[in-house]
């Protein structure tokens, strides 16, 4: 028995995001936000900074000055609810502070975060993606190295978890992702995959961002992530299949399909 994950889809505002597809200039981008939530999206996550491996920092003003334009035309073109709906991915805790003034509903930072930014989670209420990484978006993929790649990762969520309580943000609006190609090797990314139910059972919802990763591409031999659909969605649907609470997708209604086909077979299940 699954249950059925919710969908977050990528916006990424940044011509610097690895997969093409998930670039949108800020009027297209509300437009593309439209079109997910039309296709079973319940949040989308938009980012001005890639984090891919290599990808150099962007400033906080550069990131809002897209940002905030977009926040503003979706208010204004999807009414004021639907900013419950966005997440913002970014490190920086001054973009942090505008997008949740701002009244999104999701901050989702690829650092891990800092008492500074718990504080400002905490005093905002917005919902919180705690993500694990080793190094930097510079260094990270240069030589990632674990005993225990698993262990490791959880007991960093956990630790950081209690950190966040001790700050005052409430359980539910932590959100664990073991950051699938953050400092990670194929071997990693396929353990934490693979583990994903283990992790779960620390009370926490947990997501799970394989689409399109370079993992994929090298089991399979396919240096483009343009071609990457396919295995792309078995990750997710195996990630389905052990209870995973959210999956951060590029393709909304091809897994949405995908959940729905499912979704139906578990209807017939003895």
């Amino acid at each position: 028995m699954f249950k059925i994950p919710e969908l977050w889809g990528v916006i990424n505002l940044t011509p610097d995001s690895f997969y093409a597809g998930s670039r949108a200039c800020a009027d297209e981008a509300v437009r593309r936000a439209a079109k997910m939530f039309e296709d079973g999206a319940a949040v989308v996550d938009v980012g001005a900074e890639s984090t891919r491996p290599g990808a150099l920092d962007i400033s906080a003003e550069a990131q809002l000055k897209v940002l905030i334009t977009f926040l503003q035309n979706c208010r204004r073109v999807l009414g004021e609810a639907v900013m419950a709906q966005i997440s913002v991915d970014t490190r920086d805790i001054k973009v942090m502070h505008q997008v949740a003034e701002a009244g999104v509903g999701f901050i989702n930072d690829v650092s891990g975060g800092s008492e500074a930014v718990y504080a400002l989670i905490a005093a905002s209420g917005v919902g919180y993606v705690l993500m694990h990484t080793q190094g930097s978006p510079q260094n990270m993929q240069a030589a990632p190295q674990y005993a225990d790649v698993v262990g490791e990762v959880e007991s960093y969520l956990i630790t950081k978890s209690s950190q966040l309580l001790t700050a005052g943000v409430q359980a539910e609006r932590i959100i664990w992702d073991t950051g699938i190609g953050f400092g990670k090797t194929v071997e990693h990314n396929l353990r934490l995959i693979a583990a994903h139910r283990r992790l779960q059972g620390h009370g926490y919802r947990v997501l799970a961002g394989v689409s399109r990763k370079s993992f994929i591409g090298k089991i399979l031999a396919q240096n483009d992530p343009a071609d990457r659909l396919m295995g792309t969605l078995a990750a997710q649907s195996y990630l389905t299949l052990r209870g995973c609470d959210i999956l951060r997708v590029h393709d909304v209604k091809e897994m949405a399909d995908c959940l729905k086909i499912l979704a139906a077979i578990r209807e017939h299940e003895l």
